[in-house]
Parts: C-alpha cells; structure tokens; sequence
C-alpha cells in the first residue's frame, strides 16, 4: 500500500516544492497521489519486482517511488554519481526488470518501452531489460539501497518498508519539529536524504523542497558551484538541511564571509563521515544549529542523534528509540529494525546484533564515534572507500610496486607510490590518470607523491606478508600526506588559509566593548555617529590608497590592476554616504569633515599608505579583507540593532547597509580574486597584513570608548 495517502496533510497541503526558472512548482497531497495513479498503469504493465531508478533530484523521484511501492514492488534508487560499469553491475545484481531515467540510456539489453511526463514537466524514459537473472528477494524488502562501492562492486542492503517508517517516525519525534519545511541537498538515492529528509519532514506533516543537483551547484559527486547550494538555500528559507562534513564546511566558509544563514533554518543534521566538534561550534557561532548524527544503510539510515533538547557536542548523540547497541572490544552492535540482509548472501535475522565495524566508546548514554574497524576510508564527503581498490588498479601496471591510498578525512584521495626507476614521472602520471579514469570521481587520486625508496620491514612500515601497516605509514609519511592537503590550499583555496590564519586577530577586533554592546542593545546615537565619524576618517581614503596600489603594480600583475581599477570605481565616493549618514542622525556632518581622525584611526590609515609605499603593494589586500570582511559579517545585523534601539530612519544606515549583505557578491569577487595569488611571498605579505589591519580596525572600536568624537549634548546643539 501507498503509506504516502495515509501522510497527515489535508489534500491540499503541499508536499512537494520544485524551484524553476519561471517561479516554484507545488505539488499538494491530492496532487502528488494524481500522479502517482497516473504512472501505475504504465509501471503495471511490465512483469518482474525489481524496479531500478536513476532520477534527478525532482518530484518524479519521489512520484515513482510511491508508484513503486504502490505496486508492492522493490524499488532499486541508483546514486547518479555511479559510473557507466557500476550502474550495469547494480541492474545486473539486483534482479531489475525495468529501469527508469530522465534521459536516454544507451545500456546494453535495454529497450525503451515507454515515455512518461510527470506533472507534464519531468519525462521517465521506461526501458525494459532483457538479460536480467531471476533474483528471489528477502519477504518484504521494499528497496535495495546501494553502498557508494567501497570495493567498486556496489553492495546492496535490503530494506522493508516497516524498518524504513519507523526509523523516520523515529527522527521527527526526536527532533520535535511540526511541519517542517525541508530542502533536499544531498541526492535522494542517498539513504540518508531519503529517509530523514523525506520521509521523516512528510511524516511530520511538513513539506519537501527539491531542486536539481546541477541548481545545487553540484557536478557528479563533487560541489563545483558551492554559491549555487547557498542561493538556494536563501530561496527557499527551510526550517531543515542535512548535510555532509564537506557541505557543512562550505557553509562556514561562506558565513565566514559574511553569509548570514536564513533565520528559518531551526535544525541542520550532518553525518556521513565523523565531523569535529570544532566544526560544530564554528557552525553554531554563525547562526548554523548543526547537530551530529550517526547512522549506516544497515540500519535504515539513522544510529543516533544529537537534538537541541539533548545535545553533546562531542559525540553522535543518543541512539533512537528503536534501536538497541552494545560494545564489545569497542566495536558497536545494534538491533532494531534493521535490514534484510545483503543482496545475493543470507538474511539478516531479526534478533541477531549487527557488528558496524565502528570503534565507539560510550559516554553518558551517547555513542563516541573513534575510527573504523577495517582499513576503509570515509571522505569528507562521506564516500566509503576501500583503499584496496584504487590501489590494485595503481599496482597494475608492472612498474608500480607499491601504492598506499590516503585519504581518510579529506575532501580527496592522495597516494603513496614507489615505481621502478625505469619509468619516468611522466608515464606515472599518465598511469595515475589512466586508473581514475576507472574510477568514479569520488575514488579519484588527486595527489600522489613518488617515494625514493621502497617501504620496507625493517621500517616497521610492512607486515610478515608485505601488506602495508596505515596507521604506522601515516606517521611516518605525515608531512608528505599533509603537504598534499596544504598545497591545495595554497594554490586553490588561499582565501580559506587567509581566513584560517587570521582567526585570533578577526576574535580581537569582533571582542571590541561597543561591538558587543550593539548585539545586545545597549547602544546610543552619540556612539553610532561617532563610530561613522573615523569611519568617514578611513574610507576618505580608499581611493586614493587604491591608486597608489594600482601604480605600484607589475606590469605581470596587470591583471591584478584591472581588479584594483574595479575596486577604485565601486568605492568613489563613498565617504560622502558616511557623512549625510551622520547628518540624517542628527550630528553635523562638516564638523566631521574639518576635524582629525583619531589616532588609531590615523595609525591605521598611516601603516596602509606606508605597506604600498615601503614593502610589497599587494598587501594593501590584507586591508581590503579585513574592512569588507567585516561590513559584511556586521554591517546588517548592527544597523538592525542601532535601527531598532534608537528609531532612526533607513537614510541615517546608507553606509552600512551598502557593505551589508546585498554586498556578497563583492566578497565573492575578494575571494576569487585571492585564490589566484599563488606567489608564497604575495601570500605571506597579506596575511601579515591582516592580522596587522584587524589589531588596529579593532583599537578604533576600543578607542570609540575612550575617545568619542560625538556626545548627546552635540545632538542637541545641532537641532
């Protein structure tokens, strides 16, 4: 039966939202079970129990698989990330009959048989396989949910449909949320967003939001376009996320930056892959409620959780009500509603506990997640990832006599590789690209470094029978493992290190008195206007110390001069903005115009001039991070607060406003524009100079108690 009819919506509530280009499509109860009656006949027509599936993330994946299960067939969601071969492994292993996509598929022994339109929007190609081998299922397997290919040949975990409900009435019952308005980030062939960010939000009575992966930014399995997920999820404002470790740090980033999360988002899970609890509270400290979790595909998804109303950030949190665990030599067993069984092996017997292969200690009550079990790599995009895999293919070639994959953690996997002298670096690196070719892109090997001298025993590097020791590899090869991460974030993702090197210098500046005061309403105009009075002192100026830039550039740096001649046209004038600012509060704006900055402000303006002057111009940009990267990150939230506290109108925040969070897409200019800077010394230089800009644009703050240019009595000789 369709447990879709039996949701606790009225038929006219929305399900499904679909962002496009013309304006979000909805799609309430009554809808939704529309076409769910009108794909049946067609799904009806064709013999055999297995359905496979290959969609985008759009309502016609959630439409046929409640078509799916209407028919009391086993639905078989394939990830869209597989390779051509995994794909052809899966429908040849899974027993599928039919095969369904929204596209034309050229695989071998399919034959299209029919063409639907799913609310007249989303076309399924139908083909029918002819050289599929009977396959008896588990009684009541409902889907076959696939693993990410930890050994390139797909394992597929069976699950009913009653193990499925239950951990998703599980999950909304412990995160307490009614009706919450979900979007979609990871696929929906992922276990995980299917159950927690489908089932879970509609058996809560809340709505789905889907959007195509490609909207979301991604290509493959890879985030290629991370201001795309961040669009979207100001679009549409969902009390809900759940993410990956990887996603979760490209939100930080962005907030970093100034992104302010929508104050709609109440709950954001992230699982996968362990995440630190560093992360976390960076997250938290932006406005981002993360909550780590727990879970396999064994299990039906979800382990355990963390909620606002129980929360432990250093572990995974409680397990669900559902489930029963133990640890035994510091492996977790489980029980519960969990799976089936695998695919082609024996059932998985109901009152049998399930070994993880996961190193939990217990504290409290919570699961501690310490590491694996088996020497298997768990990205920060939350892939599984049999080292031996790529391995054997990197060891094919004659030459190559050993290969270590690293990886566990990273955004990407690295290699260790000795090969006989007889080949040159350049055959090794056609070898390495020849194998990822083989691979699908989350198995790549990115980086590889190629070791003088074999590993050996006497290394304590390799066991009695040659394989490699990891953890003991992993010490001994630690620089050249981090050097692999570290030079990719040199060459391309400097404004991330620019971020990271500057965080105690950014918590002295955000630690100034007044800042505080202004995020707890405790400020007055005098203050405000005497702030914009040494802001009118710097922002004067920008222009000038932009051109002085510009003029002091290579000509090998035109490029960058180009950038400068942006910066100089955006920023003209600007300082006049400050001034009828102060007017608009009431102050006298020529008095500002015709007085001294304070020191701290004249210290810092003094340094910038002599930085172009005196070292390496293109420091100045340690300036330039330091004032927008901090507009951005306050301008709007405290000309929200000052607005509120002290009544004044809209024309006293110009100044504000514009360096506020309409002025992203300038921070997004800064960023690329950093991330081609791949001179060390360039490097170097700007991000000595701000953390120098932050200690004195953080002394102004300080100073603006001690020295304020303005006072209410000013106030009142002005009117």
């Amino acid at each position: 039966m369709n447990w879709f009819a039996q949701l606790p919506h009225r038929d006219s509530d929305v399900l499904l939202m679909c962002q496009h280009p013309d304006g979000v499509r909805s799609l309430t109860k009554h809808g939704f079970l529309e076409e769910v009656a009108r794909l049946l006949p067609t799904l009806a027509e064709f013999s055999g129990q297995g359905v496979a599936f290959q969609l985008d993330n759009t309502p016609a994946w959630c439409v046929l698989e409640a078509a799916i299960t209407e028919l009391e067939r086993v639905a078989i969601p394939l990830p869209t990330f597989f390779t051509a071969q995994q794909i052809a492994l899966s429908l040849q292993n899974s027993g599928a009959e039919l095969f369904v996509c929204d596209r034309v598929f050229e695989g071998e022994n399919a034959t299209l048989v029919a063409l639907v339109d799913v609310c007249k929007r989303y076309p399924l190609y139908v083909y029918q396989l002819s050289d599929t081998q009977p396959i008896t299922y588990f009684e009541n397997t409902q889907k076959i949910t696939f693993t990410s290919g930890s050994t390139g040949t797909p394992k597929g975990v069976c699950l009913s449909l009653e193990s499925q409900i239950k951990v998703a009435t599980s999950l909304y019952k412990r995160i307490g949320l009614e009706k919450p308005n979900h979007l979609c980030v990871l696929p929906l062939p992922v276990l995980l967003e299917n159950l927690a960010g489908v089932y879970a939000p509609l058996l809560a009575g809340g709505s789905v939001n889907v959007v195509p992966l490609a909207e979301l930014g991604f290509s493959g399995a890879q985030l290629r376009e991370p201001q795309k997920l961040i669009a979207a999820i100001e679009r549409t404002e969902p009390n809900t996320l759940i993410l990956v470790p990887e996603l979760l740090s490209c939100l930080v980033a962005f907030a970093k930056q100034g992104w302010q999360a929508p104050t709609s988002l109440q709950f954001i899970a992230v699982g996968g892959a362990v995440v630190s609890s560093k992360l976390i509270k960076q997250a938290r400290e932006y406005g981002l409620p993360v909550y780590q979790g727990y879970g396999l595909s064994e299990s039906s998804s979800v382990v355990s959780l963390n909620t606002p109303a129980d929360d432990d950030i250093e572990t995974a949190g409680r397990a669900l009500n559902h489930i029963q665990y133990k640890i035994e030599n510091n492996q977790l067993f489980i029980k519960g509603s969990l799976f089936l069984g695998y695919l082609g092996q024996a059932a998985h017997k109901s009152d049998d506990w399930y070994a993880t292969g996961d190193l939990v200690a217990e504290h409290e009550g919570r699961i501690v997640i310490q590491g694996r079990l088996k020497n298997q790599l768990i990205t920060s995009v939350g892939r599984n990832i049999s080292a031996e895999w790529p391995e054997s293919l990197l060891l094919s070639h004659s030459h190559v006599q050993q290969a270590v994959v690293v990886g566990e953690g990273r955004a990407f996997l690295s290699a260790l590789i000795f090969a006989n002298p007889a080949m040159t670096d350049d055959e090794l690196a056609a070898h390495v690209a020849a194998q990822n070719a083989q691979l699908p892109e989350y198995a790549h090997i990115l980086k590889w470094h190629r070791l003088a001298e074999p590993m050996s025993h006497t290394q304590g590097l390799l066991t009695s029978n040659n394989r490699p020791k990891r953890e003991v590899i992993n010490s001994f090869f630690a620089s050249e493992i981090s050097a692999f991460y570290q030079e990719a974030t040199n060459m391309s993702q400097f404004f991330n290190t620019l971020q990271a090197e500057t965080q105690k210098e950014r918590d002295y500046l955000l630690a100034a008195p007044i800042i505080g005061r202004v995020f707890k309403g405790e400020v007055n105009l005098a203050e405000y206007a005497s702030f914009l009075s040494q802001a009118y002192h710097h922002v004067k100026h920008t222009v000038p110390l932009l051109m002085a830039l510009g003029a002091k550039l290579s000509d090998k740096q035109e490029w960058l001069r180009e950038a400068v001649a942006e910066y100089i046209e955006e920023e003209l004038g600007h300082q006049e903005w400050v001034l009828n600012d102060i007017a608009a509060c009431g102050f006298d704006k020529e008095r500002v115009r015709n007085s001294r900055p304070q020191f701290s402000t004249e210290l810092m303006v003094s340094y910038a001039y002599d930085l172009i002057n005196r070292g390496n111009p293109v420091a100045f940009f340690g300036m330039v991070h330091v004032l927008e990267g901090t507009s951005i990150a306050l301008a709007d939230n405290a000309a929200g607060q000052i607005r509120d506290v002290i009544g004044l109108p809209k024309k006293a925040f110009t100044y504000l406003t514009s360096h506020g969070a309409l002025d992203i897409e300038h921070v997004k200019f800064f960023e690329s524009l950093m991330n081609q800077i791949d001179n060390e010394d360039d490097q170097h230089a700007i991000i000595h100079a701000a953390k120098c800009f932050y200690k004195l644009y953080g002394n102004i703050f300080r100073d603006l108690d001690t020295e304020p240019f303005f006072r209410e009595s000013d106030l009142e000789q002005s009117a």
